[in-house]
């Protein structure tokens, strides 16, 4: 996960303090289901603000269910909570010795869990649950050999899954903090895990650089069985996200993004982004309509998650590719009403300030 800059240009930094010194609405009254096929068509998104603290990439970025709090984890080794609503920090959370690969929210907004880590074998392994409206740390979960890659609780609040560079996907109850099972069936790390919406499926990730271990499991949540395996990249798989309604799986490898039957396995689709330096990071809109891709070549895209058509170009490239002092989108989410669009950042170079963009969508 690499950084650059989403827009380095200095209109794009005139029209955020424009809008901020508005006082624009971040949150438009009509919700995303009630616009007609012409209305969303003309949909625009406009940069809102920045939310600045971290001084290392923005690795991974969730919401509450309200979409009020937003938590993001950076390589910095912190995790900090900000408040939509007022814009502003409520707190810096320490106590990883590493970089935070993955944060995550359970449904209710009660509980946060943080991990991070690298494939050394003396890396920083935990995972750490926290109160998310105390910010008190609850308890830690040891149990991986090596860093963690990536987190996902299933919609019932129960089940957490971790994904390592170790190879393995476990599985643990949220409440008890118990181990509840190891899956094993992977050659390489596993970068990439998604749970599917209604909690019955969990696809995990992995790969190497040249290798031929790029594959994509489809597991049994419940009985832990491994269902089916998919291979057709030929990069390790870094992004997995399932649609909204459970019927579609996308994955991100580069120089790819792959659109899956997630019932049958089959492979609909291929979105060849062309971008120099491969793929950063990918989101799905809650409405399941649109697939948002970032790349290292500070590009950020829409596409049509149906029909694999480019709808538009959010943030497009420099024109010097050889400026290493850029940031890149790293970490892009959505608030769970499809009405914010957020951007993380990081880079490559010894840059001071990462950002997250906040972006509204209006029409």
């Amino acid at each position: 996960m690499n950084l650059h800059q989403l827009s380095s240009s200095s209109v794009m930094a005139l029209i955020i303090a424009a809008t901020l010194a508005s006082g624009a609405n971040l949150f438009p009254s009509l919700a995303q289901s009630q616009l007609t096929p012409a209305e969303k068509s003309r949909q625009s998104f406009q940069p809102v603000y920045q939310l600045r603290g971290h001084i290392w990439d923005v690795a991974s970025l969730a919401l509450s269910q309200d979409g009020q709090i937003l938590v993001s984890g950076s390589f910095d080794q912190t995790i900090k909570v900000w408040n939509l609503n007022t814009k502003k920090q409520l707190a810096t959370l320490d106590g990883h010795q590493d970089g935070v690969n993955a944060v995550a929210i359970s449904p209710d907004g009660q509980i946060l869990v943080t991990a991070g880590g690298t494939a050394q074998a003396n890396t920083d392994n935990s995972i750490k649950l926290w109160n998310l409206n105390t910010r008190k740390l609850l308890g830690t979960l040891q149990g991986h050999s090596q860093g963690i890659t990536s987190l996902a609780i299933a919609p019932d609040g129960q089940t957490l899954v971790s994904a390592s560079y170790d190879k393995t996907i476990k599985l643990w109850n949220l409440n008890t903090k118990k181990l509840l099972a190891t899956l094993q069936g992977h050659s390489s790390r596993v970068s990439s895990i998604a749970i599917s919406p209604d909690g019955q499926q969990l696809a995990s990730g992995s790969g190497e650089v040249d290798t031929t271990n790029n594959i994509i499991n489809l597991w049994n949540l419940k009985t832990s069985k491994l269902l089916r395996t998919l291979t057709a990249h030929s990069g390790a798989i870094s992004f997995l996200a399932f649609s909204p309604d459970g019927e579609t799986l996308v994955s991100g490898a580069d120089p790819s993004v792959k659109i899956w039957n997630a019932n049958t396995g089959e492979l609909q689709r291929t979105l060849n982004l062309s971008s120099i330096g491969g793929i950063s990071a990918i989101a799905i809109s809650p409405d399941g309509q649109t697939l948002v891709s970032g790349a290292l070549d500070t590009s950020v895209k829409l596409w049509n998650l149906s029909t694999g058509t480019l709808l538009k170009t959010l943030v497009q490239p420099p024109s010097n590719n050889q400026n290493f002092d850029r940031l890149t989108p790293s970490s892009i989410a959505f608030s769970p009403d499809g009405k914010i669009l957020i951007i993380g950042h990081g880079g490559e170079a010894a840059l001071s300030n990462f950002p997250i963009d906040i972006w509204r969508i209006s029409f």
